[in-house]
């Protein structure tokens, strides 16, 4: 008796095309993944650092964050005088949780919709790094600014 007599070798044409396409589909899907986690859209990376401004501050962030890692946010001062007096807004402290903030302030004035930090004046632009930690998943808007105006608002993604 040979093989092909005793083995029942069934093909389904149909089947297999189907099995090979989605084969093909999901090594698009991986690669796809591959790319973007490394371009940064899963956290950390160059595709997610975004700048805001409105003369005369500029604000660096990370468009997307990780839940509970520490992110920074940068704002400078792109004019002549630094910054002395720094609004922060509410989602920004209690989504985000300001954990640190450099340099350290010299005080803090509470509102409503936010807190006021204060800096010693300079006449040279100056720069303060913002630390935060999220403490909520989601999409955020953040607002910084000057504390008499202008306000830039951005929005971060806070992925697990």
């Amino acid at each position: 008796m040979s093989p092909s007599e005793t083995e029942d070798t069934e093909f389904d044409e149909a089947f297999e095309r189907k099995w090979i396409r989605l084969e093909h589909i999901v090594w698009v899907l991986m690669v796809i993944v591959v790319i973007v986690g490394l371009a940064g859209g899963l956290g950390r990376g160059p595709a997610v650092r975004a700048q805001a401004a409105v003369s005369p501050i500029q604000v660096e962030y990370e468009r997307v964050v990780r839940y509970q890692t520490p992110t920074e946010i940068t704002v400078r001062s792109v004019g002549e005088s630094g910054i002395g007096r720094l609004f922060v807004g509410r989602a920004l402290l209690d989504r985000l949780q300001l954990r640190q903030v450099i340099p350290q302030p010299i005080g803090a004035e509470p509102r409503r919709e936010g807190a006021i930090l204060l800096f010693p004046d300079t006449s040279s632009p100056s720069q303060v790094t913002l630390i935060a930690q999220p403490a909520t998943l989601g999409a955020t808007s953040n607002t910084i600014g000057l504390s008499e105006g202008p306000y830039v608002t951005f929005r971060q993604l806070v992925l697990p």
